[in-house]
């Protein structure tokens, strides 16, 4: 087993020092604007099951310089969801999202709503997890360190309470990452439908390089949600979840 084990870390450390290499040779390449040569060393590393934010920007961004924005704005969906706060991805993509067919007005959010989202994208589920386990620890240590002094103070009580609050936040986070999914569409032009059915009547159409959001499938159908509140099925052959 022993030797197992160590054969498994020599494979992972040997994986991901070669799709280093990979990075940085497509990073040369995307320099000289060789960029179809950088996508598909990109693209390698992805399908290695290897995943970052800067991965998923430079790919977006060769995408782009080939006039593939469907694809660059998948891209650029893949890089926010690891890393909200990704500003050079967000203005990238309210580019490409400015050159694709449909423009989708989104509803507006109640004010005490869109306050709460814009809290949770000040960091990734990861650092808000990180951020909680170092409260809870700094509790504790009050905590005994309160033990020894005849002066008491509140701060541990304080500290679990913003603790327990971080942690409800946490679980809000992964229940949404959970259950909220979404989708590029990746088809010239797609039909939606009132019921996943082709004999159904088509209420719209939508075109490559719009978001729609996963509500429900049947079979091979899908049921999609828009940020303006219009809703149908469409084909699952025709979209890419992010």
């Amino acid at each position: 087993m022993k030797k197992i084990s160590q054969l498994l870390t020599f494979l992972i450390s040997f994986n991901c020092l070669a799709s280093d290499s990979i990075f940085n040779s497509a990073n040369n390449d995307y320099s000289n604007q060789n960029y179809k040569q950088a996508i598909e060393k990109y693209e390698l590393i992805v399908t290695n099951n290897l995943e970052s934010s800067e991965l998923y920007y430079n790919l977006a961004n060769s995408y782009f310089k080939t006039n593939k924005t469907h694809l660059a704005i998948y891209y650029y969906e893949k890089a926010l969801k690891i890393d909200p706060n990704f500003l050079d991805a967000i203005e990238n993509l309210e580019i490409c999202n400015s050159q694709i067919t449909d423009k989708i007005e989104k509803i507006p959010e109640l004010f005490f709503i869109s306050i709460f989202n814009d809290f949770q994208k000040i960091l990734s589920l990861k650092n808000w997890i990180v951020l909680t386990v170092i409260l809870i620890w700094l509790a504790i240590l009050i905590f005994v360190f309160n033990l020894f002094r005849e002066k008491k103070n509140n701060f541990p009580l304080l500290l679990t309470i913003i603790s327990f609050c971080f942690f409800l936040l946490c679980v809000s986070i992964n229940n949404k990452d959970k259950t909220n999914k979404f989708a590029i569409i990746f088809s010239p032009k797609v039909e939606v439908m009132s019921a996943p059915s082709k004999q159904s009547t088509e209420l719209f159409n939508l075109h490559i390089g719009t978001k729609v959001k996963i509500s429900d499938s049947i079979n091979n159908w899908i049921n999609i949600v828009l940020e303006n509140g219009k809703k149908g099925w469409i084909l699952k052959e025709n979209i890419k979840e992010i």
